[in-house]
């Protein structure tokens, strides 16, 4: 059997591929060796996302509670946990119906790579024109002695009951996302960074968040060495760490097909390095968190999977619009962080905070701001939104980052009154003094 492309892997990307080129025209296969949807269905942003909304929702309801002069207890149990399940599988059915509602093929099954040409599934020779490998990735296991007594950050949103008390190793953002969910379902949770924890985020951003995971009780440890770990303890260089369930989230690593190495490929520890096409060689193309880049997302394996299929396509619409486009990241804790463009880039920077933001003083959630950063042409590069609705609110700033629109021509722009977005044509007023709801005394300090 001949196919136009064979698609390994039916994650995010390989299901976006999949559909965008059986769509076109094109004959596909799409393998996928355990469960369609990948990571962000099965392992990442699904279940943790999920249990974000759920403990977001809880600790409200009990913040309502107690404002009201209520006592109230919720009980969650199991419910919680079989709910999250039947959205996994949901979703996982639902990219590999997407794939075969547009023409494509599917099948489960490992696959081999045994020539330029060719792959091997499930015992059956299959020939292809273009390959794409759509591997996704896998938790990077830290060199810790006892480590094998541990969970990975995948097993840990998975988990199917609260335990008592947990450790997690890492304060990225899994780490820190996970720590802060299970602190609020009830754990004793210790989370232990080598570094400050999310070393790459904006001091301001990574204060607010250090803050409000220690509110919810969340013990940090910071700059720590981990000696071992034994008998349910995290020995430290400070002193012992017990946990009912120990967690590692120290980052990812490519997850590469059997025989990959037929293929002669450029690869390093961050994954396959691809052009701008995604293509690696001939016509071999890569997409997801296989490949070596900066923002691993189920958003930018999305935009891979896209450029990949109009590649394939030969588009001459899309592809002269590729270079350089700027990927939103989004932290999923309360607040939620979200942050597009360089700040590196900007020469001058605006915050507007959302307590004087209309909206958000009726709604109550006033923790937090929109932060726009302009360089010398005063095109805006750099936009970060703290709090509430900060994954909705950094797609407008990922629309302005990416067209480079001008400060100014953002200050005119009249939104919705009142509204969370206003926080953003606010921040842009600030630029010229306009910003005339935030409080400016006479001498000109606010």
């Amino acid at each position: 059997m001949k196919y136009d492309i064979v698609i390994i892997g039916g994650g995010t990307a390989g299901y976006v591929a999949g559909s965008i080129l059986a769509r076109k025209g094109k004959k596909v296969l799409v393998a996928e060796k355990e469960k369609f949807g990948g990571v962000c269905v099965n392992f990442g942003c699904v279940p943790s996302i999920f249990l974000f909304d759920a403990t977001f929702l809880l600790n409200r309801f009990k913040e309502i509670v107690y404002y009201i002069g209520l006592d109230g207890e919720i009980e969650y149990k199991d419910l919680l946990f079989s709910k999250r399940n039947e959205i996994i599988d949901y979703l996982s059915n639902a990219g590999r119906k997407l794939i075969e509602d547009s023409g494509g093929e599917t099948e489960l099954g490992e696959v081999e790579i045994i020539s330029p040409s060719t792959v091997k599934v499930n015992g059956r020779i299959v020939e292809f024109d273009n390959l794409i490998i759509a591997t996704g990735s896998k938790p990077m296991v830290p060199s810790i002695n006892g480590i094998e007594n541990t969970l990975s950050e995948d097993d840990a949103v998975n988990l199917n009951s609260v335990p008592s008390s947990m450790v997690i190793i890492g304060g990225g953002y899994a780490g820190v996302e996970i720590a802060q969910m299970y602190s609020r379902l009830g754990s004793q949770v210790t989370l232990l960074s080598r570094s400050k924890i999310l070393p790459t985020f904006p001091e301001d951003a990574r204060s607010i968040i250090k803050d409000s995971l220690e509110f919810d009780g969340v013990n940090i440890e910071e700059n720590i060495r981990i000696v071992k770990i034994h008998d349910g303890k995290v020995i430290t260089e400070k002193g012992e760490v017990e946990g009912n369930v120990i967690v590692y989230a120290t980052g990812r690593r490519p997850q590469l097909p059997k025989g990959i190495e037929i293929l002669g490929l450029s690869i390093n520890e961050c994954g396959i390095v691809v052009d701008k096409y995604r293509r690696v060689k001939n016509n071999v193309y890569a997409i997801g968190d296989v490949i070596d880049k900066e923002r691993k997302t189920a958003h930018s394996a999305i935009l891979d999977a896209v450029i990949a299929s109009l590649h394939i396509l030969k588009d001459a619409t899309f592809l002269p619009l590729i270079d350089n486009l700027k990927i939103p990241q989004v932290l999923y804790t309360d607040p939620q962080v979200g942050i597009v463009g360089n700040d590196k880039e900007a020469k001058e920077f605006s915050v507007f905070p959302f307590a004087a933001t209309t909206r958000a003083i009726i709604n109550g959630f006033k923790d937090g701001y929109v932060k726009l950063g302009i360089n010398e042409r005063n095109e805006i590069v750099f936009g970060e939104v703290i709090g509430d609705k900060a994954e909705e609110l950094i797609n407008i700033l990922t629309l302005v980052v990416n067209n480079r629109i001008r400060i100014e021509s953002l200050a005119l722009m009249s939104f919705v009154h009142p509204s969370f977005s206003e926080a953003i044509v606010n921040a842009a007023k600030g630029f010229f003094d306009l910003d005339v709801d935030k409080y400016k005394s006479k001498d000109g300090k606010t």
